[in-house]
């Protein structure tokens, strides 16, 4: 396989805390523009020991390291398929950016994501960069959000609002020059864990399960007091906070399940509503922009902003934040910085992440 146009290509890769699977995609390196897109799930198992990892935290050393190789090794044949598809060879790709899948975050303190750069290395040939957010956390961030920069080089000058519909929903609200961006608090990570706990579901599609409940205001007031959303700025969450343990200190036992999930949407709305400026320009990514219920009531609740999504930016809702990651990847080798102090509250922005040559 030889070079397109003697192109040269970079590789992002991103799993998220929703624990589905790997988003891929490759980017030229003149304008970030996304050549070909691919997404690799995780099989069954996999996604079991991940979520019983991240919720519970408890976890032998060796089991660590297995699923540490599994990831990583997903990881890799995402990279393979990306190459496979475009017909391009690993020899044309200047280096991965890989975000890895968060295991644990603590903003402020540790973040540890696994799929390991030397490994997703050795098994594509190509330069990795990994392990982004530690180095933020090293500054005295928070380790995240870091696609608001990206979200910057996407809007190219234009004010607006970005919106990333995870299992965590982070907010990016970019006004000129000026960036400023948290995570809001849970998008689909509560929503996802109820119905599989309910109903043995992994996602509630297109919403039809919480459009059929009715709001519980008692249970959405007691959410809604929680002190995350209290906080302020600079912030950011995780599953390892927002989980079914977390839900259950407010449930009575007597609520239906359907109406439970009809306020964990209502909840996921308004703590990002009430962070949207009036009258904004605002981009939705992320898993959750499938979920028609979310997206009508986010709609509702803004009635004077223009909802659209990031396909209208040239970039599908399902790969912003991989696409994000091959972005980093090429700033990191050019020795620039890739954290927004105003974002992460990090003392002085800094080169992120590991880089593993080949």
């Amino acid at each position: 396989m030889a070079s397109k146009n003697n192109t040269q290509y970079y590789i992002g890769l991103m799993s998220g805390t929703s624990l589905d699977g790997v988003d891929g995609v490759i980017v030229d390196d003149n304008n970030q523009n996304i050549l070909t897109q691919s997404y690799l799930p995780y099989s069954d198992q996999l996604k079991q020991d991940l979520r019983q990892l991240t919720q519970t935290g408890q976890a032998t050393l060796e089991n660590l390291a297995k699923l540490d190789i599994q990831v990583a090794t997903v990881f890799s044949d995402v990279v393979l398929l990306l190459l496979a598809n475009a017909n391009i060879a690993a020899n044309d790709v200047i280096a991965i950016g890989s975000h890895g899948q968060t295991i644990y975050h603590q903003g402020g303190q540790y973040s540890m994501q696994i799929a390991h750069g030397a490994l997703i290395a050795e098994q594509t040939g190509i330069t990795t960069v990994a392990d982004f957010r530690m180095q933020d956390v090293a500054a005295g961030g928070q380790g995240a959000p870091l696609t608001p920069l990206y979200h910057q080089y996407l809007l190219n000058g234009k004010s607006g609002v970005v919106i990333n519909l995870g299992g965590i929903a982070n907010l990016t609200q970019i006004n000129n020059t000026a960036v400023s961006g948290f995570d809001t608090g849970p998008a689909n990570t509560l929503l996802d864990n109820w119905i599989k706990q309910q109903k043995s579901l992994n996602y509630d599609r297109d919403g039809l399960w919480s459009r059929s409940g009715f709001i519980d205001q008692a249970l959405l007031s007691k959410m809604l007091a929680d002190a995350y959303f209290q906080a302020q700025a600079p912030k950011s969450t995780g599953p390892e906070y927002f989980n079914l343990e977390w839900l259950s200190t407010f449930l009575t036992g007597d609520e239906l399940s359907a109406d439970v999930q009809r306020t964990l949407v209502e909840l996921t709305v308004i703590s990002i509503s009430d962070n949207i400026p009036q009258e904004s320009d605002v981009y939705l990514c992320g898993g959750g922009v499938h979920n028609a219920f979310l997206v009508e009531r986010l709609t509702a609740l803004n009635p004077q902003s223009n909802i659209m999504n990031t396909n209208d930016l040239g970039v599908h809702v399902d790969y912003v934040e991989a696409a994000a990651f091959a972005y980093f990847a090429k700033r990191t080798l050019a020795g620039q910085t890739s954290n927004l102090t105003a974002v992460t509250g990090a003392k002085q922005t800094r080169i992120l992440g590991a880089i593993y040559a080949t």
